[in-house]
């Protein structure tokens, strides 16, 4: 199925808000500081505002996958290449501690894979 750009940023958006829900309590519990938890939340999903439209965009043309195998391919694109990566550079970048990077980015990150998926299915049978 084919989304129209306004049904992409919808998506987008609220995507968005539950992922900015769920970092603020995932970044908050590790950190215990809510300016921390503030630039990380508002940094990465500045980004991942873009990020995403852009990623919706580009599955429209892929064409090799399809079915639940589809699903996969994109939650790793998504999450596991560009999420963890983008997360940890800043989470890293405002905590100075691989070890909060870590927490952070593995908690949020794995977490939002399953998310994904079923946050995608959602969206398709809409």
């Amino acid at each position: 199925m084919k989304d129209s750009h306004k049904k992409s940023a919808l998506k987008s958006i609220m995507w968005r808000v539950w992922g900015v829900i769920f970092l603020a309590a995932v970044t908050y519990f590790f950190t215990g500081n809510w300016i921390t938890t503030t630039w990380v939340t508002v940094l990465h999903h500045g980004v991942f505002l873009l990020i995403y439209y852009l990623h919706e965009r580009a599955w429209m043309r892929v064409k090799r996958f399809t079915g639940f195998k589809r699903k996969i391919v994109r939650v790793f694109t998504y999450e596991i290449i560009l999420g963890q990566g983008i997360l940890g550079l800043i989470t890293y970048a405002l905590t100075g501690s691989l070890q909060q990077m870590t927490s952070i980015t593995i908690t949020y990150i794995w977490n939002k894979i399953w998310m994904y998926v079923v946050y995608d299915y959602l969206w398709e049978m809409s």
